[in-house]
């Protein structure tokens, strides 16, 4: 009888150490597509507040693709969001683009004294995937340029796009965007490009919602 309780109670601790590790495995966190501080860190909470500049030593382009020649480079951007969905991976975040700037602009001609850059129509829906690439999306971006100019004084130029694509990536917290299409939506044919290439990149996206400001990483 003692024999009989003995190999019982030998079989039922056996059993719970090899059932241990696998209820530890099952209670593990789950990360969701944007996580703070590291590849597998803290999950981003919906209503966090993301933002970025851009990246050190880069400028913003927007570049003639048809009609004139004439281009812009801006030495400051920064963009701000607010997270809206951030699912367990994989799956795609998704962020209400809150507000833009694009400031320290400079045309390629000194026919143009001036250029002021607003982004408009703002917010914009974004999205960032964690697929191939960290793939990112942004729809509907449109943006009004003000051109003081020496010949024919100021013009507005009107721009916008369907949706434009970029990616993320974790090396520094960035996000890419390249030779990406605008067209003219209203403007003179002389100084506003019928189609404008926006090329910029920006990071690293912190997490103005969490103390300390975390990088934001993809998983």
């Amino acid at each position: 009888m003692r024999k009989s309780l003995l190999l019982a109670a030998t079989a039922a601790a056996t059993a719970m150490l090899v059932l241990a590790p696998a209820a530890g495995a099952l209670a593990a966190p789950a990360h969701d597509v944007l996580t703070t501080g590291k590849v597998g860190g803290a999950n981003v909470k919906v209503k966090d507040v993301l933002q970025a500049g851009l990246k050190a030593k880069t400028v913003l382009v927007f570049s003639s693709v048809s009609g004139t020649a004439i281009s812009l480079k801006c030495a400051k951007s920064t963009i701000t969001s607010k997270v809206t969905a951030n699912p367990a991976r994989p799956g795609t975040a998704v962020q209400s683009l809150t507000g833009e700037t694009v400031t320290g602009c400079k045309a390629s001609t000194t026919l143009v004294r001036s250029v002021t850059v607003t982004v408009t129509k703002l917010p914009n829906r974004t999205t960032i995937g964690d697929a191939r690439g960290n793939p990112v999306t942004v729809f509907r971006p449109s943006a009004t340029l003000k051109i003081v100019t020496t010949v024919v004084g100021t013009l507005t130029c009107k721009y916008t796009a369907t949706k434009i694509s970029g990616k993320a990536s974790n090396t520094g917290s960035l996000i890419s965007f390249s030779k990406q299409v605008f067209t003219r939506a209203a403007g003179s044919n002389g100084f506003c490009p019928a189609k404008g290439a926006l090329t910029a990149t920006y990071g690293p996206v912190v997490d103005l919602s969490v103390r300390g400001h975390p990088h934001v990483f993809v998983n």
